[in-house]
């Protein structure tokens, strides 16, 4: 029972650095948008845009991120994949 009960908390201590991430993300991407608006409303044209160039700077950030993830688990896996087929399979 002990190891069906550690079993089920790695998925989350595994999956909370990367909710924390995106967390902090999701709340620096709230304040850039609220100040965005915020500009938008008084006419600053000019912090409206600096402001966007932030928001998509750090939306590629994290897709970099999540693309750099997706690649090193891709890799790791690979390795493990079996590249030949076992006789009697799949016939």
């Amino acid at each position: 029972m002990k190891t069906l009960r550690t079993l089920r908390t790695l998925p989350v201590l595994l999956l909370a650095p990367l909710l924390l991430t995106l967390q902090l993300a999701t709340a620096l991407l709230r304040v850039h948008a609220g100040r965005a608006r915020t500009a938008r409303a008084e006419g600053d044209r000019g912090a409206l845009s600096v402001e966007m160039a932030l928001i998509v700077i750090v939306v590629i950030g994290i897709a970099g991120v999540v693309l750099a993830a997706l690649t090193s688990l891709g890799k790791s896996v690979e390795t493990k994949v079996p590249s030949t087929i076992p006789a009697g399979v799949g016939q």
